[in-house]
This record gives structure tokens, sequence and C-alpha cells, in this order.
């Protein structure tokens, strides 16, 4: 159930981010702060080994408006994400990654989707998808194989009921 107070969740899966998530949380901070948008920022741990617990509480009165749902157990990206989600109290609820692979700024134009009518907004660090697209933080080419092989998985099979307005999968 979403509060109406909050527009927008931004979620962040976290596991081993010790090194990474600071800049991240600080960069969704100042970009939503500086906006007239309700927010929360729901930072998910996925059981981190490292100090990624200390890193948020030493962030704890820098930055406002986060939500931390601590789990002890690994439980992998997906299932993360999607607790996350389940979890969020915005109108509007998008994920990203810990390394702020995809910067926060890019949110302007999905939001202008979104103030159009679209229920789903799926967005693309890939110059093919989305002219103008680029990937700041660079990954291997074991994961981008992967990422493209998923991409089309869900061009094939999702984003056509999608847009006929079905429910894709359970």
């Amino acid at each position: 159930m979403t509060s109406p107070n909050v527009y927008l969740s931004a979620v962040v899966p976290a596991f081993n981010e010790a090194q990474r998530i600071a800049n991240t949380l600080r960069r969704l901070h100042n970009y939503l702060a500086g906006s007239c948008l309700s927010y929360e920022i729901l930072v998910v741990l996925d059981g981190p080994t490292d100090g990624t617990r200390d890193v948020l509480r030493s962030l704890s009165a820098e930055i406002h408006h986060v939500r931390i749902l601590d789990r002890a157990v690994n439980r992998g990206k997906g299932f993360t994400v999607r607790e996350g989600m389940l979890e969020a109290r915005g109108q509007i609820r998008l994920f990203t990654d810990a390394d702020n692979s995809t910067d926060i700024a890019h949110f302007d134009q999905m939001k202008t989707l979104f103030d159009e009518g679209c229920d789903l907004v799926i967005a693309s660090r890939n110059p093919k998808d989305a002219p103008g697209a680029e990937q700041v933080v660079a990954q291997p080419w074991h994961k981008r194989a992967i990422a493209q092989l998923g991409n089309l998985l869900v061009q094939l099979f999702a984003a056509p009921a999608v847009l006929r307005g079905e429910r894709a999968m359970e």
C-alpha cells in the first residue's frame, strides 16, 4: 500500500557495498532534496558481510528520508529488489544499483512519461535502446552478455504483454 505523502521511492539493493554506497546515497539525497518531490530512499540489505551497515550508520545524520530493510541472509538481487518494491511507500518506485551506474537525474525523463499516464517505465543504459543513454560504470563482458540476454527475453516475453496492458508474469 502506498503512502499518500510519498511520491517517489528509490530502492537500492545492497550486498557488500561499503566502498560505493555512501556516494550513491549522497547523490540520491542531493538530487531529491533539491526537487519538490516527496520521497524516500529505501536501502535493502541483502545479508552483507562487509562494513555496509557501518557506512549506513555513519550516514544517518547526513542523509534524510532513508529507510533500511536489514536482512541477515543473502537471497540475491532479484529477491532483494522485489522485497524493496513491495515495502516501498511511494506512488512511483524505481530501483537503482548501489554503484550509481545510472544517475538519478535520468528520472527527469522518466517522470515525464509517468505524468503522461504510463504505469511502467523501463530505463536502459544501452544507446541501442535509448538515444543518448550511456553506461557510466563499465561492467565486465560476461555481465554485459547476461544483461543483453535478459533484455532480449524481456522484450520477447514481457514487453508485448505490457504494451497490450496485460500481466506478463506472476
